[in-house]
This record gives C-alpha cells, sequence and structure tokens, in this order.
C-alpha cells in the first residue's frame, strides 16, 4: 500500500530558471539527500529524453516525489529555453511555491523576468535559490544587489555565503548562526568574526522585509522595536505564503553545499496545498487539473494531475468537463522522473499520474460527476513560427498525421492550423530550435522523416471597383445540350465581410431552382483568383439577368455559367492583393523601446502606441504584415538581450503595396 500524506504535509514546487542555472542539478541533489545509490540505469532522474542528454538541459516538464520526515515534496523541474517554456504554464495550477534557480557566477538572466512575472500573474509564493556558489566566479554581493533592484526591497537573504579554511559556508541570518559542510556533516557555530557585520546587515534587510507582512510588527518596528528572532519567524511563512516577502538562499547542487537546508526550508518555511489560496475547499469534491501529458511509446498517454480538492483512489470515475466523457482512472501512480510509483488513494493538493485516459489533454479539468467548477489551468500562447511538415515518403503520411497528435498532446505550445480550403496544415511552434527538437521526436519516436516547409502566408484577393460581366456556357451539338447564361454584377464589400449573394432575377428567365446554381459556381470560382490564385473575399455578386434552355438546361450549366461570368468580371473590377496583418504587442525594458520601434517599422508595421507596462519596461502596440514576422520571435530576442516578450495575434487583411504584390507575384511564377 502507498503511503497517504495530508495535506498539510504536502509541498509542490515549481523549479524554474534560465538554461544552464543547473535547475535540474539541484532537483537530484534534493532527491539524493533521501535515496542514497545512483538513479536506475545510471541515468539522471530528470533529463532522460535522448534529446535533452543531447542538448545538455530540460527540454520538457518532469516531475520527481519523495518522502521525507512525514512530507511529500513533488518537484516539478521546467525548461529554461525561451523556446522551450510551454510547460511552465499549466505546471503553475500544480505548484504551491515557486523555486528560482539562479546561477551565482552570472546572475539574473532573460527568462527569470519572463517567468518572474507569469509566476507574479499567478500570485505564486517564490523562493530564489543561489547556485554554484563553490565557484570561484560566484559574486554573491552583486547578485543579491541585483535581486533586490530587479524585483523590490520584499526580497532579502535568509542565508549569506562565506568562505573558510578551504570551506564553503551559510549563515543562517535568521537565526544567526553559521552552518559548514566538512566531511559531509553539517557543523553549526557561532558566525565568524569576519562575517559578523555582513550578517547584521542581511538580518535588518530580513526585518525590513518580514514585518511588512504583519501591521502590528510593522508598526513596532517603526517606532523603534526590534522583533525579536521568535517574532520574525511567526511571520516569516505567512509573509511567502501571501507573496509579500521572497527569501534568498544559497548553495551549490554539485557540491551539496545549502542543498539540505534548502529541502528543510522547502518543508518549515513555504506553503502547504492547505494554506495556498485555492478557488475549491480541499475537503469538497474530488476536482482534478491535467497539468501536464506524456505520449509514452510503451505505455501510450499518462496525464500529470493536480487534486485540487477531494480525495482520489484507484477505480474512481470522474467527469471530464471539457467532453462530458466519464472517465474511470484504473492506474494511479508518482511520478519519479521516469519511475513508476504506487499510489492506491491521495489527498487534495498531491499531484498524481493516471494512464491511458481516452481524450484527456493539458488543460482539462475532472471532476465528481453533476459537478461544474470554474477552474482555469493556464496554457502557453500560441507560438508564431509557422512551418508545414511533410513526410519525406508519401506513404508515411498516415503516420505523421497520428505523430503529430501525439506531439500536440504532449507538447501544450505546439498548435495545428488546418485550412481545409487551401488543404494545408501548418504547425505554429515558439521558434527553431523548438522545431529541431519537436522534429527530433518525431524521427525517434515514430520512424518519420519529415521536410520542414516555410508555411504559406494567407494572401487574398479583392477589388477595387465594381463590374459586370456575362457567363456563357452552351453546349448544343446533338443530343442532351448544356445550357446556362447568366449576366454578373459585382461590386466591394467592407473588409472582413467575405461574401454576399443576391438574386435580382425578374420573370424566371433564370428559373428558381438554378439561381443556387450559379451561387454554388461564384463560391467555387473565389477560391482560385486571378492574381496567383489566391482565394477571393469581401465580393458582393448580384445576379441580374441570364437565360435557359427548357431542355439543355441543368443545375451543372448554371454552375459553369456562374463560374466562368464571375471570372470575367474579376478582371475589369480591379483585383488587388491582400495580405494577414498581425497585431504586435511587445513588452521589454524602456532602453530598447526606440530600437523596437525602428524594427516594427522597417517590417512595414504601422505603431499604435506605447505604454508603460510595469517599472522600467514599455509596451509598443503595432499592426504589422505577417509575411514580415517570420523570425521576429528570434530577433527580438537578440535585439533586447533576451528580455523582451511579444504576443502576436492574427487581425485582420489589407491591400498589399504595388512594388510588394508585384515581388510575391514575380516569386510565385518562377516558384
Amino acid at each position: 500500500m502507498s503511503v497517504v500524506v495530508p495535506t498539510e504535509r504536502i509541498r509542490n514546487v515549481l523549479v524554474v530558471g534560465h538554461t544552464g542555472t543547473g535547475k535540474s542539478t539541484l532537483v537530484e541533489a534534493l532527491l539524493r539527500t533521501v535515496r542514497s545509490g545512483p538513479p536506475p540505469e545510471g541515468r539522471t532522474t530528470v533529463d532522460h529524453e535522448p534529446e535533452e542528454r543531447e542538448r545538455g538541459h530540460s527540454l520538457s516538464l518532469a516531475t520527481v516525489t519523495f518522502d521525507f520526515d512525514g512530507y511529500r515534496i513533488n518537484l516539478l523541474d521546467t525548461p529554461g529555453g525561451a523556446e522551450a517554456l510551454g510547460d511552465v504554464y499549466p505546471a503553475l495550477a500544480a505548484a504551491d511555491t515557486a523555486l528560482f534557480v539562479v546561477d551565482a557566477t552570472v546572475g539574473l538572466q532573460p527568462q527569470h523576468d519572463e517567468l518572474w512575472r507569469l509566476c507574479e500573474r499567478q500570485g505564486l509564493p517564490r523562493v530564489v535559490f543561489c547556485n554554484k556558489l563553490d565557484l570561484d566566479r560566484a559574486d554573491p554581493v552583486g547578485v543579491l544587489a541585483d535581486l533586490r533592484t530587479r524585483y523590490g526591497r520584499p526580497l532579502a537573504a535568509v542565508h549569506l555565503p562565506f568562505h573558510r579554511d578551504g570551506h564553503v559556508g551559510i549563515v543562517d541570518v535568521l537565526h544567526g548562526e553559521a552552518i559548514e559542510l566538512i566531511d559531509g556533516e553539517r557543523v553549526r557555530e557561532p558566525i565568524p568574526d569576519e562575517q559578523a557585520a555582513a550578517a547584521e546587515e542581511a538580518r535588518e534587510a530580513l526585518v525590513e522585509a518580514v514585518v511588512e507582512n504583519d501591521d502590528d510588527l510593522l508598526e513596532r518596528y517603526l517606532d523603534g522595536e526590534l522583533p525579536d528572532t521568535h517574532e520574525i519567524a511567526e511571520v516569516f511563512a505567512h509573509g511567502i505564503a501571501q507573496g509579500g516577502f521572497f527569501p534568498v538562499l544559497w548553495g551549490s547542487a554539485t557540491s551539496g553545499i545549502g542543498v539540505q537546508l534548502l529541502r528543510e526550508f522547502l518543508v518549515e518555511e513555504c506553503p502547504s496545498p492547505a494554506e495556498a489560496p485555492h478557488e475549491l475547499p480541499h475537503d469538497g469534491p474530488t476536482v482534478a487539473a491535467v497539468v501536464k501529458t506524456y505520449a509514452d511509446q510503451f505505455v501510450g498517454r499518462i496525464n500529470v494531475l493536480r487534486l485540487l480538492s477531494g480525495r482520489l483512489r484507484v477505480d474512481d470515475e470522474l467527469v471530464d468537463l471539457r467532453t462530458g466523457a466519464t472517465r474511470r482512472l484504473h492506474n494511479l501512480f508518482r511520478l519519479c522522473g521516469r519511475e513508476q510509483l504506487p499510489a492506491d488513494e491521495l489527498t487534495a493538493g498531491d499531484l498524481v499520474a493516471v494512464s491511458k485516459l481516452d481524450d484527456v489533454m493539458t488543460g482539462d479539468v475532472l471532476a465528481a460527476d453533476g459537478l461544474q467548477v470554474d477552474v482555469e489551468v493556464p496554457l502557453p500562447p500560441v507560438g508564431f513560427h509557422r512551418v508545414m511538415l511533410q513526410p519525406v515518403a508519401v506513404a508515411d503520411d498516415d503516420k505523421l498525421n497520428a505523430a503529430l497528435q501525439r506531439l500536440v498532446q504532449e507538447d501544450p505550445s505546439v498548435r495545428i492550423i488546418l485550412d481545409p480550403v487551401a488543404g494545408t496544415r501548418v504547425l505554429a511552434f515558439q521558434g527553431p530550435t523548438h522545431v529541431d527538437v519537436s522534429v527530433a521526436r518525431l524521427r525517434r519516436r515514430a520512424g518519420v522523416e519529415v521536410q520542414v516547409l516555410p508555411a504559406p502566408i494567407d494572401y487574398r484577393t479583392t477589388i477595387r471597383r465594381p463590374a459586370s460581366a456575362v457567363g456563357r456556357h452552351v453546349k448544343q451539338s446533338g443530343g442532351h445540350g448544356q445550357f446556362g447564361i447568366v449576366k454578373l454584377e459585382i461590386a466591394p464589400l467592407p473588409r472582413g465581410e467575405e461574401f454576399r449573394f443576391d438574386d435580382a432575377i425578374v420573370g424566371g428567365v433564370v428559373p428558381g431552382q438554378y439561381i443556387g446554381s450559379v451561387e454554388k459556381g461564384v463560391r467555387a470560382a473565389m477560391l482560385e483568383g486571378p492574381l496567383g490564385g489566391f482565394p477571393v473575399v469581401d465580393v458582393a455578386v448580384r445576379l441580374v439577368d441570364g437565360k435557359h434552355h427548357p431542355v439543355d438546361s441543368s443545375d451543372a450549366a448554371f454552375q459553369m455559367a456562374g463560374i466562368l461570368g464571375f471570372r470575367a468580371a474579376l478582371v475589369e473590377a480591379d483585383p488587388v492583393l491582400l495580405e494577414p496583418i498581425a497585431a504586435v504587442t511587445v513588452v521589454a525594458p524602456e532602453e530598447f523601446t526606440g530600437a523596437l520601434m525602428s524594427d516594427l517599422s522597417a517590417r512595414r508595421g504601422r505603431i499604435l502606441g506605447t505604454d508603460v507596462a510595469g517599472p522600467g519596461r514599455t509596451r509598443v502596440d503595432a499592426h504589422v504584415p505577417e509575411a514580415e514576422l517570420t523570425t521576429f520571435a528570434a530577433d527580438l530576442r537578440a535585439l533586447t538581450s533576451g528580455r523582451g516578450e511579444v504576443e502576436i495575434v492574427p487581425d485582420h487583411h489589407e491591400e498589399v503595396p504595388d512594388n510588394v504584390a508585384k515581388r510575391v507575384l514575380d516569386e510565385l511564377a518562377t516558384s
């Protein structure tokens, strides 16, 4: 039987940070504090995918769970690359604390800012662990100053590092003692004299940050009364849980310095699911959120659930609120990397994995039958790096279709965009590296070799002026012939109105049963316009006259007459090419505003306005042709040193400038 841990003794920790800060190494080190020996098969518990080992960093979410002294710690190890943050969004719904890992030799990096703001929007408590303290290049003073400058005064050190006699030690600022790791053992002792001044200064900053979370303590502090250690400790955890205080810890995942202290800190000071703010009572009916989906080639689909309320047992039935389907949870287990640990029963707040749930995907909410709840799992924005993936072997098309469905189930930041009219399948990724990783996974898991092709731009055709023409389809050479003649008038419609067909026939010159045939023919002709074959939009068509034959007229004849008449009228109506325009919102440090606006203008963008987007940050809104945005996400990272964020949403179509239209059509003609 598996151990059932009470909600109050569960700690769900989202481990985040920039690539290369040592997140996964820290997760492994925390696990090794309660487990002895190497991971199974001599591999790491996390980052076990071949693509992760090849690149040397995380590419998808990994969960690690272990029990310690009656507590359960669930660690969610997330990727830190700019194009691999998709798993972070739904994982926010699984966590009660975010552990930010910072490289003490480098300091804050671009993804830290983006992740901090993401956690801030979610109201998630944050703890900072400055890693790689044992390296010569570590700069504790500079990193701490940068952290407080960037994220504010509520951020303060609870540990301070020091070096003595070849050892690296930690000053426990709150309790006023030093801790050294000597021969693998922790030794507690008085603070060294040479660290006393720094420790006192750090304690003052710590007290100042903590008292902000208690009105009575703050009032006494402002009156000159210094709270004692016991009073600070009582407010300490409350401040973390409420997001009013962000503690900073130090250590080294590789040497083990500060790792046990971190584990104890997570248990003693960080909120349990019972303390964290949630919309559902923990003792209510069973509700679970799907925060990750794995497409395992042997087991099949595995869904990771956060139990938001109630209890969960093997063979319980829950309703997927998205589909309305009832799902029986046959096989419950906890994931520690790839290892599956049995789980017979769980309490609210815990994480659990379930296999073989059909049509259950990341972002779904499962609830007891008859229960309706308003729970939203954060999902990543749709990327704008769009490509088409075509199988090298035509026979692999069905295999690729199935593999892409599994890819989308597993990676919520990949979207498939189908155009049934054009017959295209476009995939939206976060960037070129995201594409490369996905293609490598398709090759390894499904055995499919694919070509990566640029996604087609959704050009369209419209008209500038009214015109009219006659469509004549007459074939009478003996036997049953074909006869249909129509006169059509066409005129421009306001942008976005697509199409309108009006019947203005008088006297039955085109019988009523053939009116729909004419419209059907016009619609067919609109699929392929005169400019590059791009479809025609925003046109009103009026059927004003025609002729029929009592024997030779037919549905097919009037369809063809509609096609011919519409094509002839288009030529006279001054057809023009339309291009898709995206609404682009960029948020970046204010020092990059000028460069951003210049870059967007160079892409034929129209700046709509700028605004303040927080301390030291500016928001720029613009309309930009989609054709000019194919590399913008990657270019933005280079332009802003990785500190810019962009949202790109398709908005409307506009006329293409004549010189650009000529280039597009010339390139199409020669391709």
